[in-house]
């Protein structure tokens, strides 16, 4: 296995639109798969970029501890959280308190144990290998309401004012998750990757979330002009940029996201647009500053009524 602290050296200039972004997304060694950035690699190269900060997530464990670790040797503020995946009890707001404990930012609800990602996992054949075969599925629901340990989960990341991520759920789990976190006054909504195969998300529903105050996660995944679609149909307003980036087979976190930013200003959005969605928005999702202003009027609203495909 090649050491991931030597893919960072190869020559690279950062663009100016990586200047104060955070990558909210990065997967980092050691992992149950081969990554391409420890969390400290990529904390140095974010830094030489001229980055803000990054956070480290994992499928199978608490990231807060690594990331702490990692803030601590390079000087450069990384953070990290929490996949509620069976490794940490599944649907688990004990797993909630503790990453909060230990400085977390982001829950994460089931990824690769939810039971939606098992019905479309073949879209994504490295994370299907890990799926436990005996397993039925992690879901939110009983029904159409939410079970008491997905309830546990939102008052427990309610108590921590931490910021609450759907993950791999279904669209109809991620809607009544975020309806009740809203009860809850959680307030920093991420949907996770909505537009990838494994979660197979319309733009009704990113909308309808978006009009809920949710942040649509657009990842290094599908074409720049399919993902540039997204955010012309949401609104720059209401979408978040990153890369779920430490893929060997990717350049590393930090040249994916300059090739992402780049990508989207020639489809012709302004720097600023780009720096909203790269760095204003995870900034306030990670606590560190208020709800970035609207750029432009919501294309939809909760008031709009629950998408029919909900039904």
């Amino acid at each position: 296995m090649s050491n991931p602290d030597e893919r960072t050296s190869a020559l690279f200039t950062p663009s100016d639109l990586l200047r104060n972004a955070i990558d909210i997304h990065i997967h980092s060694a050691p992992d149950i798969f081969e990554r391409n950035v420890t969390a400290e690699s990529a904390a140095v190269e974010a830094s030489e970029a001229g980055m803000a900060a990054i956070v480290v997530k994992s499928h199978s464990t608490d990231t807060a501890a690594r990331a702490l670790t990692a803030s601590r040797v390079t000087g450069f503020p990384v953070f990290g959280g929490v996949a509620l995946n069976y490794p940490v009890g599944g649907i688990n707001h004990h797993a909630v308190i503790e990453t909060a404990r230990q400085g977390g930012k982001i829950v994460w609800m089931p990824t690769i144990g939810a039971r939606h990602f098992r019905k479309l996992a073949h879209g994504a054949p490295m994370l299907a290998s890990v799926i436990p075969p005996d397993e039925p599925g992690l879901t939110v629901l009983s029904g159409d309401k939410l079970t008491p340990a997905a309830l546990r989960v939102l008052e427990a990341v309610a108590t921590a004012d931490l910021a609450l991520a759907s993950g791999h759920l279904a669209p109809e789990e991620t809607i009544v998750l975020f309806e009740a976190a809203r009860e809850f006054g959680i307030e920093r909504l991420i949907v996770t990757h909505p537009h990838v195969s494994f979660v197979e998300m319309s733009l009704n529903h990113m909308k309808y979330l978006a009009g809920l105050g949710a942040y649509i996660e657009l990842i290094d995944e599908e074409s720049i002009a399919d993902r540039a679609e997204v955010i012309r149909s949401v609104g720059v307003s209401h979408c978040l940029i990153s890369t779920d980036g430490g893929k060997v087979s990717e350049p590393t976190p930090v040249r994916r996201l300059q090739r992402t930013l780049e990508g989207f200003a020639n489809e012709g959005f302004s720097s600023e647009d780009i720096h909203h969605m790269a760095g204003e928005v995870p900034r306030y999702l990670l606590g560190l500053g208020s709800r970035p202003e609207a750029r432009q009027i919501a294309v939809a609203t909760a008031d709009e009524g629950v998408p029919s495909e909900r039904a």
